[in-house]
Order: structure tokens, then sequence, then C-alpha cells
């Protein structure tokens, strides 16, 4: 077993040394420099390793003056192995451009030959330029192309300034390593300003080529807040000198720490965009990508710009809840707001005909919002006469305004229609949300009211009997109560609530009855006036003989005449009375006439 190992070890080693011994390796050209002094081109190079298939015969170089593809001719060998330059006498002088390549020469029949790289005379090529692009950190990240000119040794990196001189910043060595990271803070900040990088390419020679004037620049983004209009404004710079320009711009946008998404697209011709989604209060990331037209594949990056988002508040509902009549003729509207909203203050507006509203209050509104607020309308109203409309409208610190559904109180109006009957109106309750679920009618006669009808919603009319109340001092007071049901989704609230319309008072003018005879002694003894529905103030009744001479005289509406006359019973005849006394509402009641005393 160990001798089939051996054996087989032995076969690999002869196969794979003999295929190394057929390639023969050229020299590792790596300089050739100008002499412009004496016209001279001194090539150097390192040599290969000896090759062992057969003797070193000579390195051959091979030079064309017509480009990198020739033709080329065989110029010089050199026949000392270990030789590592050559000087070509007067090859500048004959062309100023030359390219070179080496092949090294061995008695080995059938053997490959390999070329070193072709190298010219003049500096190396200019790199081209990938991108530069900005990561998370403020670093710059900075990309271009492998130079084309093989014996670049490595890259000088350059900060372009906008007067076109160009600051080196840093090497990068080796000619395939073509990325450059400058370090946040390291030479500029590009979260402050737009940065400029370029590069140049240096050869073994220590041959600088020149530096790219297709210079290339970060993208530097600003944001403002805009809390009235309740968006960022973005702004950027042009990214410049891709082949074929910018595709297209991309705002790319990480709200409170989630991954980045793209949340707008500009294209070359705005540099600006207005971003909106987002809420009061979120942590936002944001930066701007440029992409370009030649290769969508290569893009460049901003700075990224971190902020919280700071936006006035606007309420999602303002919705009046009620709007109600008290007794001493004051309106009080209650409405609920949207307590995540900033605001400043609200303005209560009024109107008799839901077409002109007028301010007719202003009141601050509390650095924590209420759920309800109310105002007391007591100034400029007359509740019997008119329905009034209001709304609220609340401001916040931009002067935004957010007004809410109107609301129609319910005014009452009544009139005595005929003797012991009391006409009554009033007009339905309105408020966006609201269902009226009945109308109740109050009375008060006694100093309490007390429910006496009920309605169905859209009636609005009733005419009540004041025939049951003939000891009633004559002054009838109604209310209209609205129930409804208020629904608002929005503000999740949902009650039952009521309405009082103002109090509208009736009163009864007295109605007198007087008699036209009395007979002292008998049923009717005592003369004096029956009056239902007074309550007279006052009050005189003056009793006159037929020669005008005053009989009798009182001011209580209880007391009557008996008859007599300074004590003395009064001759029977006929008597002139004169009874005065105010009314309930105010109005002088005279009443003249003759009375019959009769035995």
């Amino acid at each position: 077993m160990k001798q089939k190992f051996f054996f087989l070890s032995v076969l690999l080693l002869n196969f794979f040394t003999g295929s190394f011994a057929q390639t023969i390796f050229a020299p590792d050209l790596q300089c050739v420099e100008n002499n412009a002094a004496n016209g001279n081109i001194t090539m150097s190079w390192t040599n290969p390793p000896a090759n062992a298939c057969g003797a070193f015969v000579q390195y051959t170089i091979y030079a064309s003056s017509a480009g990198p593809t020739g033709p080329y001719d065989s110029i010089i060998p050199v026949a000392s192995q270990s030789a590592t330059s050559m000087v070509l006498t007067g090859y500048l002088a004959a062309n100023p451009t030359w390219y070179f390549y080496m092949e090294a020469s061995y008695n080995c029949a059938g053997a490959t030959v390999l070329q070193s790289d072709t190298v010219n005379n003049l500096n190396p090529i200019t790199p081209q330029i990938i991108n530069v692009d900005v990561n998370a950190g403020g670093d710059v990240i900075f990309n271009w192309q492998p130079s084309v000119s093989p014996q670049t040794q490595f890259y000088i990196i350059y900060y372009y300034l906008p007067n076109g001189t160009a600051i080196p910043l840093d090497t990068v060595y080796g000619r395939f390593n073509t990325t450059y990271t400058d370090l946040f803070g390291q030479f500029n900040d590009p979260t402050t300003q737009s940065l400029d990088f370029t590069i140049s390419a240096v050869d073994s020679c220590g041959k600088v080529s020149s530096f790219n004037v297709l210079h290339q620049n970060t993208i530097f983004a600003v944001a403002s807040s805009q809390a009235c209009q309740s968006q960022i404004n973005l702004a950027w710079n042009k990214y410049i000198n891709w082949s074929q320009s910018v595709l297209r711009y991309e705002v790319w946008v990480s709200r409170n720490d989630s991954a980045y998404s793209m949340v707008g697209v500009t294209d070359t011709s705005s540099l600006i965009y207005n971003y909106t989604g987002f809420n009061d209060g979120d942590s936002l990331c944001i930066y701007i990508r440029a992409v370009s037209a030649a290769d969508s594949t290569i893009t460049s990056k901003s700075n990224f710009v971190c902020m919280r988002a700071a936006i006035v508040q606007p309420p999602s509902f303002n919705f009046i809840t009620n709007a109600t009549v008290s007794l001493d003729n004051k309106i009080t509207v209650t409405w609920t707001i949207d307590t995540m909203a900033e605001l400043t203050f609200y303005k209560i507006q009024r109107s008799n005909n839901n077409v002109t509203y007028d301010p007719i209050a202003q009141q601050p509104a509390p650095a924590q919002l209420n759920v309800f607020e109310t105002y007391i309308d007591s100034v400029g109203i007359i509740p019997p006469d008119n329905a009034y409309y209001y709304e609220i409208i609340a401001f916040d610190s931009c002067q935004t305004q957010y007004g809410s559904p109107y609301v129609r109180t319910v005014c009452l109006k009544g009139e005595l229609f005929d003797y012991y009957l009391a006409n009554l109106t009033w007009n339905d309750f309105e408020l966006q949300g609201a269902t009226v679920l009945r109308y109740n009618l109050y009375r008060n006669i006694t100093g309490t009211y007390q429910l006496i009808r009920t309605f169905a919603p859209g009636t609005t009319t009733y005419s009540d009997s004041l025939q049951a109340f003939l000891d009633a001092n004559g002054i009838f007071c109604y209310r209209i109560e609205a129930v409804y049901d208020l629904d608002l989704p929005t503000a999740h609230f949902h009650q039952t609530l009521s309405s009082w319309s103002n109090e509208k008072c009736i009163i009864h003018r007295p109605i007198i009855y007087i008699p036209t005879a009395f007979a002292p002694g008998g049923v009717n003894n005592v003369f004096k006036p029956t009056i239902i529905y007074g309550d007279p103030q006052g009050y005189t009744m003056t009793i006159f003989n037929r020669w005008g001479g005053k009989v009798f005289e009182t001011s209580d509406p209880a007391t009557g005449w008996d008859g007599t006359d300074h004590s003395k019973e009064a001759q029977l005849g006929a008597y002139a009375y004169l009874i005065q006394f105010y009314a309930n509402d105010g109005v002088k009641v005279d009443r003249k006439g003759m009375v019959l005393l009769v035995k």
C-alpha cells in the first residue's frame, strides 16, 4: 500500500514540475521613464524566476510607437539574465509616445512564452470616478475604477476646492484597491456642506497622472420642520459629473428607527421635496439618494438628517354637544374637542339666521385641553324672541381655524289666543349628530314647573286651556325641553341630553265681574268686584252718591261696600263706583258704573 502511494506522488510531482517548466514567464515590467534632457527612455523590470526546462537565452524588448495595439517590433535583446534595466537611447527624440512589453527566452522546445504587461512612457491614465457616498455615521465613501495603467502603484485622493485647487488628502496603495473612506470629521464635515473629491494615479516610476477634472461631490441635504404646514421641507445640492448625469433623486426615510423606505422621487430639475408622511413627535432620519442615468446600480447618498418631528397638532374633531337656555335668559353652549390638539383660543360665533355669523367672544384654550368646554352667552340676546345659532372656531398658533357644526337653540313663543286659551309655538332643535327623541312641555303656575305634555319629534305647536286655573294669578309660564340622542363616533361620544328653551310667560288680562245691585243684610250684602287672573296692584274702589259725594273708599280688593254712609245706612238708590288697579302686565284698569242699593 505504501509503494502505491509513493508511486502516485512521484507521478503528480513530475506532472506539475513539467507543466511549470513548459511555461516561460516574462519579466515584470515596472517602469518606463523619460529623460527629456537627452531624449532617452529608461526601462526597469523585475526578473522572473529561472526556468528549469532549458538554458537562458535572452530577454526581448518589444516596442511600438503606433499605439497599444501595435504593431510591435523586437528592438533590443538583453543577454544578461540578471539585468533589470535598459536605456533606449534617442527613443524619446524619435517619438514622444512608446509602448513596450517584454518576453524571456529559454532553450525549451514547445514551451509557452508569456508576455509582460504593456507599459508606456506616459504618465498613468487618470482613474475614472464611480461615485461619492455618505454613510449613516457621516463618513464619505469614495469609489473609482481601477487605473488602466498596469504600472499603477497607488492613488492620491484629493479634496477639490471650489476654486479648482485639489488638496491631497490621503493615498491608497494597490492598483485594485478602489475605495477610500474619509472618516467623519477627518477633513471636513459632510453634514454641514457638500464635499468634492477627485483622484490621480501614481505608477512605479513615481509618475503622477493628472487628477480627474470631473470631480464628484457629496449631496448635502438640509431639512426644516414646518410646524404650521405639518411638513418637512427638504433641499439638497445637485450631484455632478456622472457620465450621463442623474436619472432621479429619491427621498428615503426611517420613522421611529424602522427600516428606511423610499417616500418620494423628484426628477433632476427639482432639488426640493416636501415630506408629510409623519406624526407629531416621530423620530425621523432622512437622506437623499441620486441614481445614475448611465447605470441605475450606481447611486450616491446624501448626509443623514435626523430630527424629532414637531407639528402643530390639529384637532381631529370639534363638535358642539349642547346649547340650552336658562331661566335667567342666558344661553350655555358646550362643545367637545380633540384633547391631543395644540390650540391657542376659541372664538364663539352667533347668528340669528344661520347665514351671517358674528364673533361674540374669544376665550383662551388651556395648555392641557379639556374634553368639554363651555361658554355662557348673556350679552345682546333676547331668547323669548329668537332662536340662536352658534358655532365654535378653534385656532392654533398658526392661526389655522377648525370650525364646529352649528347648533340651533329652541325658541318658545306664545300668546293669549282667546279667554282661557294660550297658543304656543317653537322651532326644532338642530345639531349635527343629534336625533330628537321628544319634546317635553312644562308649565309653571305656582312657582314650580310641571310636565304637562310630551310631543313627538316634528311637533312644534300646542294650545293650552287655562279654564281649570281660575284661581291663579294670571301668569302662565312655559318651557320646552328637547330630549335628544347625540352620537359622535369620531369623538367616541354617545349620550342622551336635553336642551331647554327660553321661558315664555303669558299674562292673562284680568276678567272682572261687577254686580249691578246689592242688598245689605241680604244674600249679596256687600258690593265688590270679582277679579279673575288678577293680582291687583294699587287697587282702589270709590263709591259716590248722586250729588258726587264720596260715601266709601277702600284699597283692599277683599273689602266691599256694606251700604253705609259714614256709619249710617245709606239711602236706597243708585250709586256711582270707580274701580282702578294695575294688572300683572302693568296695564292700568279702570271700571266705572252704577250699582243699585236695594232692601
